[in-house]
């Protein structure tokens, strides 16, 4: 635990998030920094050095007295993106700092793994296990997105873990549907939001997602995977590209397509009511029984009503 009252020359090395970075006319910037315990320090970084708001930082510091108030030194400070850390360690972490999404992530890795291994289409297996291996470590901290819906960490694992699971209903009902085609779609539709996002953790847009966007960005990773793999002209790298171009389906919304095979449209579907029923049901979770929700954006603005029989 980091403690707050440090004796001068003290060497106190710990995680923590810059909050706040104070420019001053001395030679160092003050940051202002939470701790993993979330004490409140001030570490000083050389004047000019790049660092990152609302990111985790691993800090070595000495403590020093800086005008009659004690500050921490760093001698170093790396963010913990750029480190080789054991996924125990950065799921604690993200726990400690930020919203954290509300499933068990080590049965959803199993269930997601699971549904890979169980397809069925060679091609279609060959070409979702290389792009799965390539993002996985990522895959299960990211968020789905900045905002909306599954703005969280580990979003993107909760979401698709969620579709997923909304598919298995859908195929048993509709028995003409490729559940390969399903399964494997939806696994691979937001995957790039790990090249769109600038990392795991107080997630902002790179110049590559405001530019060119997951959804795009997706489509060239199965067409690069097909390519390697020798099933560049395949049947099953159009049919997964054409899900992930289109399953927003609004080209306003990215997608430069509309679905054109039943596996598309279902997915777009399933895409539509994970992202906005899992909004509603976290918004109902912040009012009483007999209030309206706020004005919720992403469906259409409109307030929902607990009732008495809300769970």
């Amino acid at each position: 635990m980091i403690i707050v009252n440090f004796e001068v020359n003290q060497e106190v090395n710990f995680f923590g998030r810059i909050d706040q970075v104070n420019a001053s006319s001395y030679d160092s910037y003050a940051c202002n920094v939470t701790c993993e315990d979330q004490d409140k320090v001030i570490v000083r970084i050389p004047e000019n050095d790049e660092v990152s708001l609302n990111k985790i930082y691993y800090f070595e510091t000495i403590a020093v007295n800086f005008k009659d108030r004690i500050h921490l030194q760093a001698s170093k400070y790396e963010p913990i993106s750029t480190m080789e850390l054991p996924e125990v360690i950065k799921v604690r972490l993200m726990h400690a700092f930020y919203e954290y999404a509300p499933f068990d992530v080590t049965e959803a890795r199993k269930f997601i793994e699971t549904k890979i291994a169980n397809l069925q289409a060679a091609d279609i297996k060959k070409i979702t296990e290389t792009i799965y291996q390539k993002f996985q470590v990522d895959f299960y901290l990211y968020p789905a997105a900045t905002k909306f819906h599954h703005a969280y960490i580990s979003g993107l694992a909760y979401h698709t873990f969620s579709m997923l699971k909304l598919a298995e209903g859908f195929i048993n009902v509709y028995p003409f549907l490729n559940e390969d085609l399903i399964y494997a779609g939806i696994i691979l539709h937001d995957v790039t939001k790990i090249i769109e996002f600038d990392s795991y953790e107080g997630s902002e847009y790179t110049v590559k997602g405001r530019l060119i966007g997951h959804i795009t960005l997706g489509s060239y990773e199965i067409a690069l995977a097909a390519r390697d793999l020798g099933l560049e002209s395949s049947e099953a790298a159009l049919m997964l590209e054409h899900i992930v171009l289109s399953h927003h389906y609004y080209g306003n919304f990215g997608s430069p397509k509309k679905p054109n095979t039943a596996e598309a449209l279902v997915i777009h579907f399933i895409d539509d009511i994970d992202s906005k029923v899992c909004v509603l049901g976290e918004e109902l979770n912040k009012i009483k029984i007999g209030d309206f929700t706020t004005s919720i954006s992403i469906l259409d603005k409109e307030r929902y009503y607990k009732h008495k029989f809300s769970k």
